[in-house]
């Protein structure tokens, strides 16, 4: 799941790329992720993050914008 505001998800909306990640089954939410990690069953799930924010105040783990595409492409530990 990715999140973002609503001005930018309607400008990605309009991209090739949006359509990829649908294909791929990738959800674009407008809802703030805090809110996510505050429901137990999201919250048991594993998530990374690059927001500092969501890094203090959940269980997320914090890793820089290079290290999360390596993640996503490659898979992680």
């Amino acid at each position: 799941m990715f999140t973002s505001p609503v001005a930018v998800q309607r400008e990605f909306e309009q991209t090739p790329d949006y359509a990829k990640l649908k294909d791929m089954g990738v959800i674009l939410s407008y809802i703030c992720p805090l809110m996510y990690m505050n429901n137990p069953l999201c919250g048991k799930m594993p998530v990374v993050t690059n927001s500092n924010k969501l890094r203090t105040y959940t269980s997320a783990r914090y890793h820089t914008d290079a290290e999360i595409l390596s993640i996503l492409s490659k898979g992680g530990n």
